[in-house]
């Protein structure tokens, strides 16, 4: 038996030694932050963080792990992961523990499947004095007015996306609670019920005495605010996503004195300019007001329009060169021209953003209000048109502090030569995504360029001159790096301003960074010097072996090797230049001789032949009775009855009535001898006639013998009359009735049972007698 008690004893003292070492590890073990208690097996004596999950095995750890109140002196943190009962708090206090010290309590769900919290009560938060930061996250439905009263430390109160909470119950419960209150979450709240949410004096009441720094009411049905918008403490105000129609004016801008952050992005303003601190000052004295102003951004981007805005003056508002203004941000507002009327200078202003817009035009006198500017974002406008203004070249002249420009998808085809000769402390110059095709800027005096960007631009060539000034900019920055031993800083970013946390920066690069990928080079002989300096220059291009060529020749990845290649094959080219050149002149010149040669010979023996012909004529008409007709008719067979009954009575009256003789007009092949060649009967009868007449259709210039007639009437030298249908003129005349284009004619067309001559009759009738008298004279 006493062998049995000291066994007892010695395994009793073992387990309490045992004890009092691992009490005294765990002491000596804590974590500085908050460790969430998730699994058996831990003593936490200094837990700062309990996570109370679904698992209902956890609920049975709590007797045994927290056993006295002493055992949780430091708990500080509550997570409520996918809590399963609405009296969650009495749930966890079932094991009688001390909840004084808790300052943070946070309640999420990530299974929509799990029952939730659904209301608050005023039972819930009990107990709770120090408690500071309340984050509940679930789909609570319903806040009951005195849950708060509880918790006058709460400081931060974070009840968004509970989509069912309504606004009432919000205003209801931080009417008389909360009076430490500094950040208010409620955004994306009421959107189940989808009732517009309006804001009014019950709200300002509940929300006025307390040292509001931060309210977010983003994402909710807010339609209106109270008219009486004076929450003197607030520095952030979240108004986007919602349904905003206006945020009501104020006769100062004392109303919100700290103000540093507005925004009203994604919402419904019609009008930009009813901002409350856009009022238009007219009095110089109202500026006073602006002294204090603390407002340091404005959010003012993808504001929902019905009608696309053409001119904002809503700067109006900031008249005061004393403002403290550090970003604007008015992109995605669909607005198509930015201008002012008025002297404006914001002193402050660092960074301007109005990209995604459909601007057409802005006005350098609204830049030039901004000379300390740092940043501007005109990205994705249509500035393409403001690029034949004379005054796109002013547009940054007097932003002699900007560093990054963005110019990117505006759709510009050039850039004014000296755009740039006033910004010498620009680091980022972003011209992706235009229409560039040839750049040539004035960029000398830019020492501090660290990135241009020409990417899709469809560039094919940068000129000589900025090859040689990105040369000297990059030596020159290489000198500086080199002796300031600023190589560890490659990737550093500088930032200029803060709002909410978020920095707007550029990145600060010792090198020269220059993109030009997607665009397709002109890989030509002219331009090789241009391909060479991409590939061998020290300085750093972007994508550099993913260049290729749209034009020249076709190189796939624009590299050293290929660039050799292509003065490779520009040499060989010119070789041969240099040999066919010659031949071709020579070759051209032997060609230019023979036609001339060939001309003449053609000319000499066309004169024989017309020589000899006549020789022979004189021959063959030595048996007939020389100018036996007056006049030859001269026609094409299928023209025959038209000719016979208006053209030969009307000549042949005529010839007889002046000549006194009979059978003095040829009719066709009336005058030929049968049995004889068709040729020489033409000839002959040609040969005894005076003149000449030929009766042009358009069946006499497709017929074989009436061309044969034309050319024989030309070879013999005999007076010849055309009279051409008007039918013909409208046609192409052949080239082989050459004749016929170079002689003057009478024309005539066919009317009802007449022929209609112009000049008229009498005209053409004298004309025929007075040549075939002069040729028997």
């Amino acid at each position: 038996m006493e062998k049995s008690e000291n066994s007892c004893s010695i395994i009793l003292w073992t387990y309490v030694l045992f004890l009092s070492v691992s009490i005294v590890h765990i002491s000596f073990s804590c974590p500085i932050g908050c460790s969430c208690f998730r699994e058996s097996g831990s003593l936490l004596a200094c837990v700062k963080c309990v996570f109370v999950a679904e698992n209902p095995d956890t609920y049975k750890l709590f007797p045994f792990v927290l056993p006295i109140n002493t055992a949780v002196v430091q708990l500080q943190h509550v997570v409520a992961q996918d809590a399963i009962a609405p009296d969650l708090f009495t749930r966890v206090s079932f094991v009688d523990l001390s909840w004084h010290d808790v300052q943070q309590i946070t309640i999420n769900s990530d299974s929509f499947d799990s029952y939730q919290v659904s209301a608050l009560s005023n039972n819930s938060l009990r107990g709770l004095d120090l408690l500071k930061v309340l984050r509940v996250h679930q789909e609570i439905g319903s806040l009951e007015s005195g849950v708060f009263l509880n918790t006058p430390n709460i400081e931060t109160l974070d009840l968004s996306d509970n989509l069912s909470l309504r606004m009432v119950d919000v205003i209801r419960a931080l009417r008389y609670a909360l009076p430490k209150l500094k950040y208010l979450d409620v955004s994306r709240i009421q959107r189940v019920s989808g009732e517009p949410l309006i804001l009014g004096r019950e709200f300002t009441e509940a929300i006025r005495n307390k040292p509001l720094e931060v309210l977010n009411i983003s994402g909710t049905t807010l339609v209106s605010l109270d008219d009486d918008f004076n929450y003197p403490s607030i520095q952030v105000f979240n108004l986007s996503h919602n349904s905003l129609l206006w945020i009501p004016r104020s006769p100062t801008i004392d109303l919100l004195p700290k103000l540093r952050e507005i925004d009203i992005s994604y919402s419904s303003i019609p009008v930009f300019a009813d901002m409350p601190h856009t009022q238009p000052f007219r009095n110089p004295n109202q500026c006073l007001h602006c002294l204090e102003s603390s407002l340091k951004c404005i959010y003012a981007h993808d504001i929902i329009r019905r009608f696309p805005i053409k001119v904002i003056d809503a700067f109006y508002s900031i008249p005061c060169e004393s403002s403290v203004i550090e970003l604007i941000d008015i992109s995605n507002i669909n607005i198509r021209w930015l201008n002012v009327s008025i002297n404006l200078v914001l002193l402050n202003l660092q960074v301007f953003i109005a990209s995604r817009n459909s601007l057409g035009y802005i006005s350098p006198k609204l830049l030039q209000s901004f000379p300390n500017l740092r940043q501007l974002h005109l990205e994705r406008n249509n500035l393409s048109t403001m690029q034949y203004f004379p005054d796109f070249e002013d547009i940054i002249s007097n932003n002699h502090a900007l560093e990054s420009l963005d110019l990117s998808w505006n759709s510009l085809s050039f850039l004014p030569r000296k755009i740039f000769v006033s910004v010498a402390a620009l680091k980022e110059l972003k011209l992706q995504g235009n229409s560039i095709v040839y750049f040539d800027v004035e960029i000398r005096d830019l020492y501090h360029l660290r990135i241009l960007d020409l990417s899709e631009n469809g560039l094919t060539l940068i000129s000589s001159q900025v090859i040689q000034e990105l040369d000297t900019i990059y030596k020159r920055r290489l000198n500086i790096t080199t002796l300031g031993n600023t190589s560890s800083t490659n990737n550093s970013l500088t930032s200029y301003t803060r709002c909410s946390g978020t920095a707007f920066h550029v990145q600060e690069r010792n090198d020269l960074v220059i993109n030009l990928q997607g665009n397709k080079f002109d890989c030509s002989c002219e331009h090789i010097p241009f391909l060479t300096w991409i590939t061998e220059s020290q300085i750093y291009f972007e994508g550099k072996f993913r260049h290729n060529c749209g034009q020249g020749f076709y190189i796939q990845e624009l590299d050293k090797g290929s660039v050799n290649n292509l003065v490779h094959s520009c040499n060989h080219q010119r070789r041969h230049l240099v040999i066919i050149v010659p031949v071709i002149i020579g070759g051209l010149i032997i060609v230019f001789v023979v036609l001339i040669g060939r001309c003449i010979y053609r000319r000499t023996l066309l004169g024989q032949k017309r020589k000899n012909h006549d020789n022979k004529h004189e021959v063959q008409v030595e048996d007939f009775v020389p100018t036996k007709y007056r006049a030859f008719l001269s026609f094409c067979a299928m023209d025959e009855d038209v000719v016979k009954i208006y053209f030969y009575p009307i000549f042949s009256r005529a010839l007889e009535e002046y000549f006194g003789e009979k059978d003095i007009l040829a009719f066709g092949e009336t005058c030929m001898i049968p049995g004889r060649k068709i040729d020489l009967e033409i000839e002959r009868c040609f040969s005894q006639s005076d003149v000449i007449i030929f009766i042009v259709t358009l069946d006499f210039v497709k017929n074989y013998w009436c061309k044969f007639e034309l050319d024989h009437a030309e070879h013999l030298g005999k007076p010849t009359i055309y009279l051409v249908e008007n039918m013909v003129l409208k046609q192409k005349i052949p080239s082989c009735l050459r004749e016929l284009k170079f002689h003057t004619r009478a024309t005539w067309r066919r009317e009802e049972n007449a022929i209609k001559m112009t000049p008229d009759w009498e005209v053409i009738t004298r004309q025929i007698i007075d040549i075939a008298t002069a040729v028997r004279r």
